[in-house]
């Protein structure tokens, strides 16, 4: 089809029709081929020229899309020749880090075509018309045909193209992978190694939003002209603005409708960690009991059998399905962009398992330029500091060596880390070996797909400890047992791709399959086969500027051997939908659901439905306030239902008739952030109350006897407050940063009396920090506070003899830094002043270690 076309808009069917149009008396659609009259005005039958609706038209090569720009105009003007816009769908390669971690990829696409290319695919145009002037008819009244022209071509082709950098406005250094993206689109692209950008077409109203981490954030109107220079200032918060955890998309941290707490890869760097479970517990309502995360005590302690947090990695499960519990050493901490911690029950978008919280663990991508980076920690612990409590003539050292390659390949990127860490242990079966090897590799396709392959392979062993031989002998392990350990390989290889269709539609698939094999000796004989594979397809539309809509389905087989457990296959299935709406600038709410179902053994073991609503309200730029109400569940896992083993002294049965987890819960939250108020360059403040109700609970519950089963508690209640601050002055060089958690955590019956208290968990938890930067040097301070746990489940305190005591957690740790350039070096201090304490009834804390950091990169 060559020429001119013309399509007016109006609301009656006997307006007149010019030269050879045809009249749809449906959709009161004219249309007018190209001749001598095409460019004049189009009246109506009324005889009036009325305002007008551009609407772009352009015809593609075959197998590309095509779409539709609406522009209003004040009157109608022909389109020459040599007039028109790019083709196809605005796409740029994503050569850096593209959008914000597990968001949407960076789309990519042509370049812009000359004019004389139109000859061989030409444009077509097509105008619309109103009739307001004379019939009295407002822009209201034409609102429904826009609306249904808005929903019967949806994808928008932009333009004209912008191209530009992003700087640094204090030094003016170019900014490499800085975001650049089309507010209310799916459609943006990164900045380049010298800190460019392209977008070949970007829409004449609207607004450029601009985005780096450790910047601000920058919003420019539209239209803009090219080249378009955009100076980024520091952010004095020092913190993550963009999350994409909570709502399943990203969006701004003080737009989030559930609390969201952060971890950047600068505390990481600042502690020297080398896992994931060195940082968790300094974050506010985080707690870890033996390797089991806890996030506001929903999960307690299960001896590993199960947990109500779940772990994401890149926004896939990192959970086997036999324990659901967690394997910390597969986590890349070096590789990390950051860590988001959905503290509010997360089964309306997650699942089971996320019935007590979300941790999202999202990757790096490749640096724009190549990157070698090698890292050295070693250290050791103190000998006891009783000298009838020493139990070797040496210290106990421990050594992480790690190598980092990471590069662009092209518009592609890729990194691969290789680590190797020894660990001699405090304990007489603290001890541990590993090799693990990490990569991730990310394909950017010219037509604005993104295809991302992660893999983790970890061969490990250590030794297996259940607690000590005797108060006396609180670091060695009971008699029989001082050679009992496993080994084990774990593979996780993860998949994702994302598409996007138009600026308002995309498509994101995920995959994975786990991989576990381990075999105790010694004592205890156990192993254990695991298979599981995940699959997700998730679609999201942006219906209007306001509203957006996300669905998906997610798919999980999964097969185990076991001597623990047994022989057991497992399937999991669910669909899910979140919808957000806007009103006005400030308020958001948020209505999602679930609906999940379980079979073992093929089996229909259980069936769910977790609808979840939220609302938000921005008071104030730096000021919102929250509040969520949700359902949550959780299937018992295999261990929980098939467990047959032998604990130290006691012996674990199996229960196969465990009925799922269900819960209610309720959060309202406020969050205040001030920035840049002289001394004070920034001060934030977020709190929360909560509370959590428990049906069917599943505790391990001891007999007279000492034979442990998983049981269904009949009813619980957590009724809790996190408050955090953090404070900077004097331009950021001092820091200082305290989080505080109440929990009440009781079981109660059928009318909702008290019980008893739900066992592991602090009624209390302080952590207070500090940091100050001076130069190339930085000293920090941390603590952790927690109150004594007021009832355990295998041991019970004896009063007289004081055997068994539970004491209170009072820890404190320091560093120092020196940082240059290519150059890292730190020294710190875990457990400062010796303290002693036990969590885990007969499992001795952590002892006072030293330890030393030398990082290189060049």
């Amino acid at each position: 089809m060559s020429g001119v076309v013309r399509l007016h808009l109006f609301r009656r069917t006997h307006a007149r029709v010019r030269r050879g149009g045809r009249r749809d008396h449906r959709l009161g659609l004219a249309r007018h081929d190209s001749g001598p009259g095409a460019g004049r005005p189009h009246r109506s039958g009324h005889g009036q020229t009325g305002r007008r609706i551009d609407c772009l038209f352009r015809s593609h090569p075959p197998g590309r899309n095509q779409g539709l720009l609406f522009h209003p105009t004040a009157s109608p003007r022909p389109l020459s020749a040599g007039s028109g816009g790019h083709h196809g769908r605005s796409r740029l390669p994503d050569r850096q880090s593209g959008f914000h971690p597990g968001g949407t990829e960076t789309p990519s696409g042509p370049a812009p075509r000359s004019p004389s290319s139109h000859r061989r695919n030409p444009v077509t145009r097509y105008s619309s018309t109103d009739h307001f002037q004379s019939t009295g008819e407002s822009l209201e009244d034409f609102l429904p045909m826009r609306r249904l022209v808005l929903f019967l071509f949806p994808v928008c082709v932009l333009a004209q193209g912008i191209t530009g950098r992003v700087l640094d406005d204090s030094t003016g250094e170019a900014l490499v992978g800085a975001n650049i993206v089309v507010a209310h689109t799916f459609t943006g692209t990164a900045t380049d190694q010298r800190g460019e950008f392209r977008l070949p077409e970007v829409p004449a109203s609207g607004s450029l939003v601009i985005t780096m981490m450790g910047y601000e954030r920058k919003e420019i109107p539209l239209p803009v002209n090219s080249p378009l220079t955009v100076r980024l200032r520091r952010d004095v918060l020092e913190a993550p603005r963009v999350v994409v955890t909570a709502s399943r998309k990203t969006q701004d941290i003080l737009e989030s409708p559930v609390s969201v707490e952060v971890v950047t890869p600068l505390e990481i760097r600042e502690q020297g960690a080398v896992s994931l479970e060195e940082i968790l517990p300094y974050e506010s309502g985080v707690n870890i009991i033996k390797d089991q995360m806890n996030i506001r005590g929903a999960s307690g302690y299960t001896l590993g059998a199960g947990s109500r947090s779940l772990l994401l990695l890149d926004g896939v499960p990192l959970l086997g399905s036999a324990a659901g519990n967690i394997t910390w050493a597969v986590i890349p901490t070096s590789e990390i962009a950051q860590v988001e911690i959905v503290k509010s029950g997360g089964s309306a978008l997650y699942g089971s398992s996320a019935m007590g919280g979300v941790v999202n663990i999202i990757t790096r991508n490749a640096p724009p330029r190549p990157e070698h980076r090698f890292r050295t920690r070693t250290g050791w612990y103190s000998p006891p500091r009783y000298d009838q409590w020493v139990w070797r003539n040496h210290r106990g050292w421990f050594t992480t060596n790690e190598w980092t390659l990471a590069a662009p390949w092209g518009p592609h990127g890729y990194w691969i880390r290789l680590q190797q860490r020894s660990d001699d242990g405090y304990t007489q079966l603290g001890w541990s070996r590993a090799l693990n090897l990490t990569g991730k590799i990310k394909w950017n396709q010219p037509t604005g797909s993104t295809l991302s392959l992660y893999g983790n392979l970890l061969a490990d062993r250590g030794g297996v400890e259940s607690q000590w031989k005797s108060p006396a002998d609180p670091f060695e392990a009971p008699r029989g047992s001082e050679h009992d350990q496993g080994r084990g390989t774990k593979l996780n290889l993860n998949g994702f791709y994302n598409r996007v269709f138009s600026p308002r539609t995309s498509l994101k698939l995920l995959s994975s399959v786990y991989v576990v094999d381990w075999r105790n000796s010694g004592s205890n004989t156990d192993y254990s086969h695991e298979r599981k594979a995940y699959l997700e397809s998730q679609v999201s539309w942006l219906v209007t500027p306001r509203s957006s809509l996300i669905v998906g389905g997610t798919v999980s087989p999964s097969a185990i051997r076991a001597r623990l457990f047994g022989n057991h296959r497992g399937l999991t299935g669910a669909v899910y939908g979140l919808w957000q709406q806007k009103s006005g600038a400030r308020f958001t709410g948020t209505l999602g659901s679930r609906w999940e179902l379980f079979w073992v053994d093929g089996q229909l073991r259980g069936r769910a439905l977790a609808p979840q609503i939220a609302l938000h309200w921005r008071l104030q730029p730096g000021l919102a306030v929250r509040g969520s109400l949700s359902t949550g569940f959780r299937a018992p896992t295999l261990a929980e239902r098939y467990t047959s083993s032998q604990l130290s002294v006691f012996r674990v049965e199996p229960n196969p008739d465990l009925s799922p987890e269900t819960s209610l819960s309720g959060e309202v939250g406020l969050s205040w952030q001030l920035a840049d108020r002289g001394r004070i360059a920034a001060l934030t403040l977020d709190a929360a109350l909560y509370q959590y109700r428990y049906n069917n609970l599943i505790e391990p519950t001891p007999d007279a006897y000492g034979i442990i089963h998983f049981e269904n508690v009949t009813r619980a209640r957590i009724t809790g407050a996190d408050l955090s601050a953090g404070l900077s002055l004097f331009r950021n060089r001092l820091q200082a940063h305290v989080s505080y958690t109440w929990l009440n955590p009781v079981e109660v019956d059928d009318r909702d009396r008290v019980i008893d208290t739900l066992a592991y968990r602090h009624r209390h938890h302080f952590v207070p920090q500090m940091r100050l930067k001076v130069g190339d040097w930085t000293w920090t301070v941390d603590g952790r506070f927690a109150s004594a746990i007021e009832k355990t489940k295998l041991f019970a305190e004896d009063p007289v003899t004081g055997r068994d005591r539970r004491v209170p957690i009072r820890v404190w740790n320091s560093s120092l830094e020196w940082s240059r350039k290519r150059w890292q070096l730190l020294f710190r201090v875990e457990n400062l002043f010796q303290y002693y304490y036990v969590e885990l009834e007969r499992n001795m804390g952590e002892e006072r270690s030293f330890a030393c950091t030398v990082q290189y990169t060049w």
